[in-house]
């Protein structure tokens, strides 16, 4: 065993330990160095993530603009306004998906001008074509429509409680909405939509519930209705079933002369 110098060991330690200091100055150095370089990249990473934000966020803001001027919210007799002016504007068709509820003493004088609208445009050439609603007291619009010169059909799938909207020339779409769901709930607002592409979206939709086996033509189905009243109650007069209805009585004795 060599012998202990305690000198010897001390000197070792000094050594070593300055030789240790002096790495860890060196590792030291190498990080900042590192992060100096890396740092001006990082800058110039987060400014151009800065950039496309703001651009990205100017993009929306155009678009969000672009949109509100391009759909106009309507009021409730706005909405009726428009339903008109676009049955007189129109040059070749006009398709809608209504509800055709019965009117109530407030909506009576629109519903009889919007009818007489339908009148001019079909005289004009323009056809006219709804969906409403399967369901029997939609006969009284259907049939005031019907006489007006439009083509009217019913389908299961026209939901009262979603919207409802008109189609003109492939040029506009006015959407009507409820202020909440619900069978007899009316129109309370609308949308004014011009534009081709929506037009078309909501033109695909008319067109498949129109040809739709499902889709009822609104003769066979008001025969139909008229006939299941008579075959469930023989004693039941055509006047009570046109008051049930609030259609005239007319069509009744019509259907119910054929059944004799």
């Amino acid at each position: 065993m060599p012998p202990f110098n305690g000198a010897t060991s001390t000197n070792s330690f000094i050594q070593n330990l300055a030789q240790g200091g002096v790495s860890s100055v060196l590792q030291s150095d190498l990080v900042t160095f590192a992060l100096l370089v890396v740092e001006p990249f990082l800058l110039i990473v987060t400014l151009l993530l800065l950039v496309l934000n703001r651009r990205e966020q100017k993009g929306r803001d155009r678009l969000l603009e672009r949109l509100s001027a391009a759909t106009d919210v309507v009021s409730r007799q706005e909405y009726f306004v428009t339903v008109l002016g676009s049955l007189q504007s129109a040059k070749d068709y006009v398709v809608g998906s209504v509800t055709g509820s019965s009117p109530n003493a407030e909506e009576s004088e629109v519903l009889h001008q919007v009818v007489e609208a339908i009148s001019a445009a079909t005289s004009r050439g323009v056809k006219v074509r709804y969906l409403l609603p399967l369901a029997p007291d939609r006969l009284q619009v259907a049939q005031m429509y019907s006489a007006a010169g439009a083509e009217v059909r019913f389908n299961p799938g026209v939901l009262v409680a979603d919207a409802r909207y008109m189609i003109v020339d492939d040029r506009s779409v006015v959407v009507g909405v409820p202020e909440r769901k619900g069978k007899d709930e009316p129109t309370r607002k609308g949308y004014i939509i011009p534009s081709e592409t929506v037009g078309a979206l909501f033109k695909g939709d008319f067109d498949s519930k129109w040809g739709s086996p499902e889709t009822r033509m609104y003769a066979s189905y008001l025969e139909e209705v008229v006939s299941n009243a008579r075959s469930s109650n023989p004693a039941i007069s055509a006047e009570l079933i046109a008051a049930n209805l609030k259609i005239d009585r007319g069509s009744v004795d019509m259907i119910l002369s054929r059944r004799r």
